[in-house]
């Protein structure tokens, strides 16, 4: 989008329709069309000379009304012939919460042109003012306004204009041009552009958009001036040349599209030689999306990097820390009634870190699932889920090439969900049939019947504390599972990890995701939960929940981990609690207690105060024995007095004795502008850090000169808010 608002002088046009015969009636409240004829008109005034004559002349608190405006002045000429009105010697004009004020007006109606001398306007809705030496009318929702000022802040706030030698405003096209425009701050000009077009609405333009610099240790001082072009009403582009002090010139485009049934965009940056790398650069992107058909979708999504350390260098911290396969897919997806089906080509680019390689992941060439799902006769439901997929091109981190081959599944099941106002059961049988082809001959098969049971109760009762009337709620529940054991041992591990071990995972099947390992199980879970919410708006004060898995077979398909012997007859007690105990304050909390080590394994806590948006404070703690993994975590936003705001976050790592992420600085907010000033400081690959180095002014409703550096924000401090 281009960055300058359009300066809306949309309250001129009602001049247009203000000459006619008086007559004693209220005039009409919406304004007609510009070629519409004008509406009765009212005029007040000390003395009117000439009544339904060729010319009327009104002086001493004249007052015109016609088409819901109102024109006072000191004096007022109307001339029936020629259509032309003349008012001064101080003119004023309103309509709505709009205002024009200026000296002597001249309009001439057929024509649609005039001048208003020394114009000063204020739109309440748009909120934007300004003032110029002249105003001319060049026809039909066309001026042109001569050594003109514009702002969005309120009056008597002349912190920033965007003042120009000339101002073309075209309404009929919805159009603005600045000729030698120059954005100004506290009287300090900061952008020059002898020609400046914008949008009148706020729909797309063509244009240079406000430059955009960085800092940062590893690229220098880091300069961008982007050119928007608005190639159709579904098509636009955005080209931007960036100087980076330290590695050279990149070039970045982005192109989008959007139609009826499609869209996508395709972006890339280009350094042709990277001074410090010493080669070339890029980063590439392409999404696609398309409806078919009502029952027809299609996907597409390519992501590449010219180098391992492509986004240390040029990313931000977000996506150092998530960019490490980036995804080269494309899906076919076919979803009618209870059945659905999805074809998918799919590998990806690993991006390694030297100080922890990671296994490829193994391609899919290709992959075809189809799920079918419908209600039997009474509650009897049948579920069928099944996949036939090819497993290629994967590397391990050491070099060596793994197995490849074929998979085909087939997972039927039945289940018979019962709910009631009080509880719930639902029994679950299902057959669980998996075949490998590998390339080197092996052939290998799985068939497992899996059988569950799930039931759950519910109690309420309504109790009054702290004055409030509250209702408290009791929820039991078990889940059974058993699942025989098969040998799956000289079964190839294609896309199946262990799952990560939390309160939601204690209530499923399998102990494993993807399909290559089905855990064998003969066990039981068992979880208490309670809740106190208030009986009038539903806001959860509390929540508590405790639950266990109790084993009555040792453990025998693992898939690299220790088996669970004899003597482990259930797992860690996970216990959770959050809500709202307070107004302002927000708890979320949950810990993995090992009863044989007689420790926590793992744990989180997070806690929030937020009295007020602007104000909060975030206090993150996490514990992970099994990755080794201890940091605490503290950010705020907070104001200190009216404008300012300090903003800060520290990751911690105990562990490690080091910061994770350190983030500092200042917000300022002055209604009509905000200033920030940020500095941060985070761990990259290989265990390096990076400096990064954020300076925005935002201009309200008109755009923003720097970096912006409010993802930033809302990435580092959870719960931030943009005030102004």
């Amino acid at each position: 989008m281009p960055r300058f608002k359009p300066l809306s002088l949309a309250v001129c046009c009602a001049l247009a329709a203000l000459a006619g015969p008086a007559y004693a009636e209220e005039p009409a409240a919406a304004t007609p069309p510009a070629d519409a004829p004008a509406g009765p008109t009212v005029i007040h005034a000390d003395q009117v000379e000439g009544i339904g004559q060729a010319e009327t002349t009104a002086r001493g608190n004249v007052s015109v009304e016609q088409d819901g405006r109102r024109i006072e002045a000191q004096w007022a000429k109307l001339f029936q012939d020629s259509g032309e009105i003349r008012a001064g010697d101080r003119t004023r004009m309103t309509q709505d919460k709009d205002v024009l004020e200026g000296g002597e007006l001249y309009f001439k109606q057929e024509s649609r042109t005039g001048e208003l001398d020394a114009p000063n306007y204020r739109f309440g809705e748009r909120a934007g003012r300004g003032d110029a030496v002249k105003l001319i009318f060049d026809g039909p929702d066309r001026y042109t306004l001569q050594q003109a000022r514009f702002t969005t802040c309120a009056a008597g706030d002349d912190s920033w204009f965007i003042r120009a030698r000339e101002l073309d405003l075209d309404y009929s096209r919805n159009l603005g041009v600045a000729h030698h425009g120059t954005v100004e701050f506290k009287g300090v000009p900061l952008l020059y552009s002898p020609y400046l077009d914008f949008s009148l609405d706020g729909s797309r333009k063509s244009g240079l958009l406000a430059p955009s610099f960085d800092s940062s240790s590893s690229g220098g001082f880091e300069l961008a001036i982007p050119y928007y072009w608005n190639i159709a009403p579904n098509y636009d582009a955005t080209i931007s040349p960036r100087i980076i002090t330290k590695r050279g010139l990149m070039l970045g485009t982005e192109f989008r599209y959007l139609g009826e049934r499609h869209n996508g965009v395709l972006s890339a940056d280009v350094i042709g030689k990277d001074r410090v790398y010493g080669d070339e650069r890029h980063a590439l992107r392409f999404e696609h999306h398309q409806q078919l058909a009502p029952a027809w979708r299609t996907d597409l999504n390519v992501q590449a990097v010219s180098d391992d350390s492509y986004f240390a260098d040029f990313g931000d911290r977000l996506a150092v820390a998530s960019q490490q396969f980036l995804p080269r897919e494309g899906t076919l997806n076919y979803n009618q009634g209870a059945f659905a089906a999805m074809f998918k080509v799919q590998r990806y680019q690993t991006l390694q870190d030297p100080a922890r390689l990671v296994d490829e992941p193994y391609a899919r060439l290709p992959q075809l699932t189809a799920n079918y799902s419908r209600v039997l006769a009474g509650p009897l439901r049948l579920d069928v889920a099944s996949e036939a997929v090819r497993f290629a091109n994967a590397w391990s981190a050491q070099g060596g090439k793994r197995p490849e081959g074929d998979r085909y599944l087939a997972y039927p099941s039945v289940s018979l969900p019962i709910e009631r106002g009080y509880g719930f059961v639902t029994p679950k049988l299902g057959f669980h049939s998996t075949r490998y082809r590998l390339d080197e001959g092996q052939r290998y098969g799985r068939d497992l019947p899996v059988f569950s049971l799930d039931s759950g109760l519910f109690f309420d009762r309504e109790t009054h504390i702290a004055g409030r009337d509250m209702v408290q709620s009791l929820e039991p529940r078990a889940y059974y599972v058993r699942i025989p054991y098969r040998d799956q041992s000289k079964i190839p591990n294609f896309d199946s990890g262990k799952a990560d071990f939390s309160f939601a995972q204690m209530f499923t099947e399998n102990q494993y995701t993807g399909s290559d390992r089905l855990n064998d199980a003969n066990q039981l879970t068992l979880a208490l939960t309670s809740r106190l919410f208030e009986a009038d708006n539903g806001v959860e004060r509390a929540r508590f929940a405790v639950g266990q898995r109790f084993y009555f077979e040792p453990q025998r398909v693992t898939l690299g981990e220790a088996a669970r012997g004899d003597d482990v007859t259930a797992s860690d007690v996970i216990v959770t609690a959050g809500g709202q105990p307070f107004d302002a304050w927000w708890l979320d909390a949950a810990t993995q207690y090992d009863r044989d080590a007689h420790r926590t394994s793992k744990a989180t806590f997070n806690l929030r105060y937020q009295p007020d948006p602007g104000r909060l404070l975030n206090f993150r703690y996490r514990l992970d024995r099994f990755t080794d993994t201890k940091q605490l975590d503290l950010s705020t936003q907070w104001a200190v007095t009216r404008n300012w705001q300090v903003l800060a976050r520290h990751n911690w790592s105990i562990k490690d004795r080091r910061p994770l992420e350190t983030l500092a600085g200042l917000e300022y907010n002055a209604n009509c502008w905000a200033f920030r000033l940020l500095a941060q400081r985070y761990v990259t690959r290989g265990n390096d850090m990076q400096s990064r180095f954020f300076f925005q002014l935002e201009l309200n409703d008109v755009g923003r000169l720097g970096t912006n550096a409010l993802q930033t924000l809302r990435d580092s401090i959870p719960g931030y808010t943009k005030l102004n």
